[in-house]
C-alpha cells in the first residue's frame, strides 16, 4: 500500500506535531461531498459557467468572476446567492470521508473560503463540534468546542450579506474586514498555510497570495498547496508563485476524495503517534509513559472541567493510586501549542481507563472518543445529581451518580467508583516482558524506560499497605530508598546500579539523550533481577 505522507517533507511533518499548520480549504475540497443523485457541487468554473448561461447575451469566454457579477446585476444579489446555494449543494450534499478524515485531525484554526457547511458538519458527525467565524466580532469569542475556530474567510451561505463572490465585493474586502485579513495573516506568521482544493486559476487563491506578499512581504513562512498527480507543469506553476507543492500519486481505481481521505487519516495518525514526544508532564510517570510503544498504559484519564479537578483530586485519585493506575487530567500534560485537541486524542488512545463528566460538550467529546477506542467497560461516565439527558452515543455506557456538592454525601460515590475500578483495574498493568521486547527490536531509551515503569510499579504494589505510605502517590526515590532501609538489594553494588538506571531515565524522558545498548541491556537486565526477586519473595 502506497504511504502518501512519504511525499511531506519530515520538517513539515515536524511543523504538523508542533500544532504550526494552518489549513486553508478551498472549493475544490467541496466535490468530494456525498448526495443522492445529479451533479456534484459546482467548481469555482463550473459555477461562473451556470450562472453565465443563465443571462442571454453573456460570451462563452466570459470569466468566472466577472459571469458572477453579470448575474448579480442582472437578477440581484437575492437570486445570485439561492442559485449559488443550489449549484453548490449547500442545502442537499453531506460530508464526505475525506472530510470526516480531515476533522479528526487535531487543528486549533481551519481556515475557508467556501460558502458551504461541509466542514461544520464534519465536525459535527464525529461529535466534535467547531466554532464558526463569520464576523470580525467573533475573532475575540473564546472557542468552548472540541473542534476548531473555523474561520469563514469569505462568509457562507446563511449569511449572504458577508460573502465575498463578486468583483465588487472582493475589490472592497480588505476596506470592509480588516480584523479578519489582519488576525489570518498574523496566523502566517507563526503557522504554515497549507492550501487543500485551491487552483491557481481561482481568485480565492490569487486572494491570498497577494494578501500574504502584501501584508508579510518577507516575513511570511512557505506556503504549501495540495495536490493529486499534478503534472510537472501544474507544480512549476506553482513554484513561480512561492507556493511548494505536496503531490500525492493517483492511485489505480481511487478517486480523489478516497485519496485525500487516506492522506488525512496518515496525518491524524501521524500527529498521534509523535505528539508523545513532543509532550511533557509534571508526573515523570505520564511523561515515561509517553516515551514509550508499549501497548499497556498505567494512565486513568480523568475527562473533567477545569472546576471540578481539585474535588476529583481530592476523592479519586488516590483510589486510583491505590490500584497502581496514575491519574491524568489534560492540564497536567505540556504540549505544544495549537495542539490541545491532539493532546486530548493521545491521552485518550494512551489511557487505560478514561473517566468522563457528563453535561460538558468537551468532556462528552472525549468520552464519545475514549468509547470508540476502549474496550467496553474501560470508560466511565459521571453525571450530577439531577441531570437527566445523556447523548445517544454514550447511553450505553456505565454512569455513575455523584453529587452535586462533593463536600457532601461523597462516601457513596467514592465506593461505588472504588468497586468499579476493582473489578477491571489490575494491579500491575505493565507488561513483564515489555523491556525485553523493545530490547529486541532496538529500542534502547524505550527499554529503559520500560523497565524503570515497571520498577515502580511493583515496588508500589509492595509498600502500598505500608502505614509509612501516605495514601497519595509515594515518589520513586522515595520508594529506592524504603527498599534501601528494608535492605531488598542484594548488594550496594545492585543499589547502584539501580540508581544510575533512574538517573538515566530521567535524562532520556527530559532531555531525549540516547542511551547505549550497552547500557540498555546493563540497566535492563539489573532491574529486572530484582523485580523478580521481589515477586517471587511476594509470591513464596
Amino acid at each position: 500500500m502506497v504511504v502518501l505522507i512519504d511525499r511531506v517533507p519530515r520538517h513539515l511533518l515536524d511543523e504538523l506535531v508542533e500544532g504550526s499548520w494552518l489549513p486553508i480549504i478551498g472549493a475544490g475540497f467541496s466535490r468530494n461531498a456525498v448526495f443522492r443523485d445529479g451533479d456534484p457541487p459546482a467548481s469555482w468554473a463550473e459555477l461562473g459557467a451556470a450562472l453565465g448561461s443563465d443571462i442571454e447575451g453573456v460570451d462563452d469566454s466570459i470569466g468566472t468572476l466577472e459571469a458572477i457579477s453579470a448575474f448579480e446585476q442582472a437578477y440581484g444579489r437575492v437570486a445570485l446567492i439561492d442559485r449559488t446555494s443550489s449549484l453548490i449543494r449547500a442545502h442537499d450534499a453531506g460530508p464526505g470521508p475525506a472530510h470526516v478524515a480531515f476533522a479528526r485531525i487535531g487543528f486549533s484554526n481551519v481556515v475557508t473560503t467556501n460558502f458551504d457547511l461541509l466542514l461544520e458538519r464534519a465536525y459535527e458527525r464525529i461529535d466534535k463540534g467547531c466554532l464558526p467565524v463569520v464576523d470580525e466580532t467573533q475573532l475575540s469569542t473564546p472557542n468552548r468546542y472540541a473542534g476548531p475556530r473555523l474561520i469563514k474567510f469569505h462568509g457562507d451561505i446563511n449569511h449572504p450579506a458577508r460573502m465575498v463572490i463578486t468583483e465588487d465585493d472582493y475589490d472592497r474586502f480588505l476596506q470592509v474586514f480588516p480584523l479578519l485579513v489582519t488576525s489570518v495573516t498574523a496566523m502566517l506568521v507563526e503557522r504554515t498555510g497549507v492550501l487543500v482544493g485551491y487552483s491557481l486559476d481561482d481568485p480565492d487563491t490569487r486572494q491570498i497570495l497577494a494578501l500574504i506578499k502584501t501584508r508579510l512581504g518577507n516575513m511570511k513562512r512557505p506556503l504549501w498547496s495540495v495536490q493529486i498527480d499534478a503534472t510537472p507543469q501544474v507544480v512549476n506553476r506553482y513554484e513561480r508563485r512561492g507556493v511548494k507543492v505536496i503531490n500525492s500519486p493517483g492511485i489505480r481505481g481511487r478517486g480523489a476524495g478516497e485519496i485525500l481521505e487516506q492522506f488525512f487519516d496518515e496525518l491524524a495518525q501521524y500527529w498521534r503517534d509523535r505528539l508523545p514526544e513532543k509532550s511533557v508532564s509534571l508526573d515523570d510517570r505520564v511523561t515515561a509513559d509517553f516515551r514509550t510503544p508499549q501497548e499497556a498504559s498505567r494512565i486513568c484519564y480523568f475527562a473533567i472541567p477545569a472546576t471540578l479537578i481539585g474535588w476529583y483530586r481530592d476523592l479519586l485519585f488516590p483510589e486510583v493510586e491505590a490500584h497502581g493506575l496514575v491519574p491524568v487530567t489534560a492540564r497536567d500534560v505540556f504540549s505544544p501549542p495549537g495542539t490541545v485537541s491532539a493532546k486530548l486524542d493521545t491521552l485518550i488512545s494512551r489511557a487505560a481507563y478514561v473517566v468522563a463528566e457528563v453535561g460538558d460538550q468537551s468532556s462528552e467529546y472525549e468520552a464519545a472518543l475514549a468509547i470508540a477506542k476502549k474496550p467496553e467497560g474501560n470508560v466511565l461516565l459521571v453525571a450530577p445529581e439531577g441531570h437527566s439527558w445523556i447523548s445517544p452515543n454514550l447511553n450505553r455506557q456505565k454512569v455513575l451518580t455523584r453529587p452535586v456538592r462533593f463536600e457532601s454525601n461523597s462516601e457513596t460515590f467514592v465506593q461505588n467508583f472504588r468497586e468499579w475500578l476493582s473489578s477491571i483495574a489490575h494491579r500491575t498493568v505493565l507488561k513483564i516482558g515489555e523491556p525485553e521486547r523493545l530490547l529486541v527490536h532496538r529500542e534502547y531509551g524505550a527499554a529503559l524506560i520500560s523497565a524503570v515503569s515497571l520498577l515502580e510499579v511493583v515496588l508500589s504494589e509492595k509498600f502500598a499497605e505500608d502505614p509509612q505510605d501516605s495514601p497519595r502517590h509515594a515518589t520513586l526515590r522515595s520508594m529506592l530508598k524504603q527498599a534501601e532501609r528494608q535492605e531488598l538489594f542484594a548488594s550496594a553494588t545492585e543499589h547502584a546500579i539501580i540508581m544510575e538506571s533512574v538517573n538515566q531515565r530521567n535524562r532520556t524522558i527530559h532531555t531525549q539523550s540516547n542511551i547505549s545498548p550497552v547500557d540498555s541491556r546493563r540497566f535492563v537486565k539489573a532491574i529486572r533481577q530484582f523485580v523478580d526477586r521481589l515477586t517471587s519473595k511476594e509470591a513464596y
